[in-house]
């Protein structure tokens, strides 16, 4: 049976408060003044605690687990400001000691007798809530009395000596280990696989562009995600699909198909038309219209259409190699399989723009003209022979961003691909790139 959560708990008890308002606002006015308590008032009152207790264990359990929230985001931050600070602290002392003088002796803030904590070291050693699957122990000493069962109290985890590769923290009980090697704790394991059931760039599930086992990781999982993760494999899966016409619905139905067929929403219980994915209208042919108006555009703007789930593409800077979202490689120029025509692989003004956009990653806009200029040109041939990054290589570079896959705002650093010197950050460079 699953354990419920703090919300829930929370929910239970004010509703129950609620239901023992309404039945003391009925009896007001029956009861004699001074009488005893009956038996069912007497039990209506010990309910009424209960649930004001549980309803107060749970405020304290969402607050905890909010406060642990906040603990986890600013984790990283507070080391990397007091990197920062040790940093400046040796530099200070080094600058004196080359001028000849003596370092100033560091002010001393705590009160006298205390003893010295590090701030990186008190969060460290704070012990964090458990999760969703985990948690809500605080409250379950409440509800157990009101007929909600109890599960067994956490006992506390060793830490293990490996960090984890996505949230960089201690690993703190279970650990993963990805096929490429690096660890994983069980929640950033489970974030991942949560995230690929929704984002198609993070499917299938990979460190370094090596797939995770799903039966080895299943136990971490959970039944309900490893079922909705099933699911969209079987989505994912399949290049050609047909959705739910209903946009309020959007359901996936199974893959198109050559001639008018209607697929059955087992959601909505409407009906699709697996070839021209529009209302069903079986036994009437396709309205190919607004397929020939799109195409008309596309032809226009200069798309293509990707020949393995025929989504339109649109190329913006690079050479004519294009990857879909379906993993499909093909020809931007005639739409064919990839190394398999004899188109050329670039276009000069795109060429030329790829190259700027590498340089500037490197450098600032603002460098000399000329340098810029000599850069931008040497990059351009150096693409002309080897355009195809795998982004292999990575460098930690200081100073917030945006992440070009995900488009996430870092405020305090992201990583440079040595090859490309495209920017991304940590969880992009190894689940989505």
């Amino acid at each position: 049976m699953s354990t419920p959560t703090a919300d829930t708990l929370e929910l239970i008890a004010s509703l129950a408060l609620l239901d023992i308002d309404r039945v003391e606002g009925s009896r007001k006015g029956k009861e004699q003044d001074g009488a005893p308590l009956t038996d069912e008032e007497l039990a209506f009152q010990l309910f009424a605690e209960e649930a004001n207790s549980l309803l107060v264990a749970s405020r304290d359990a969402i607050l905890a687990k909010s406060i642990d929230s906040a603990l986890r985001t600013d984790r990283a931050l507070l080391h990397t400001y007091a990197a920062t600070e040790a940093r400046e602290a040796r530099d200070r002392n080094m600058a004196f000691s080359l001028s000849g003088q003596p370092p100033p002796s560091a002010p001393v803030y705590s009160a006298p007798g205390s003893p010295t904590v590090r701030l990186t070291e008190l969060v460290d050693n704070l012990t964090l809530y458990p999760s969703d699957d985990e948690d809500n122990s605080a409250a379950q000493s409440s509800s157990s009395r009101m007929g909600i069962s109890r599960a067994p109290a956490a006992k506390a985890t060793p830490q293990t000596t490996h960090d984890c590769v996505i949230c960089t923290d201690p690993i703190r009980g279970p650990e993963v280990r990805a096929p490429c090697g690096h660890y994983y704790d069980a929640s950033c394991l489970v974030e991942l696989f949560r995230g690929a059931t929704v984002d198609e760039s993070l499917y299938p599930p990979r460190c370094c562009n090596r797939q995770f086992v799903l039966q080895d990781v299943r136990r971490f999982l959970g039944e309900g995600l490893y079922k909705s993760f099933q699911a969209k494999a079987l989505e994912f899966g399949t290049a050609n699909r047909v959705y739910c016409h209903r946009p309020t619905c959007s359901a996936f139905l199974g893959a198109t198909t050559s001639e008018p067929t209607a697929y059955w929403c087992p959601k909505c219980l409407s009906h699709t038309c697996g070839q021209c994915k529009q209302a069903g209208h079986f036994p009437r042919l396709c309205d190919t219209e607004r397929d020939r108006e799109v195409l008309a555009l596309a032809e226009q703007e200069g798309w293509r259409r990707c020949p393995g789930c025929s989504h339109l593409v649109e190329l913006e800077v690079g050479c004519y190699h294009m990857t879909c979202r379906c993993r499909r490689q093909f020809c931007y120029v005639c739409g064919a399989n990839w190394k398999t025509c004899g188109c050329p692989q670039w276009e000069e003004r795109r060429l030329l723009n790829a190259a700027a956009v590498r340089v500037e990653r490197q450098i600032p806009r603002a460098a000399p003209a000329a340098v810029f200029g000599r850069l931008v040109r040497e990059e351009a041939e150096r693409l002309r022979t080897n355009h195809e990054c795998r982004h292999t290589y990575w460098k930690y570079r200081s100073g917030g961003g945006r992440c070009e896959s995900c488009s996430f705002m870092l405020p305090q650093y992201l990583f440079r691909c040595t090859g490309c010197q495209m920017l991304a950050c940590n969880r992009c460079r190894r689940n989505r790139l």
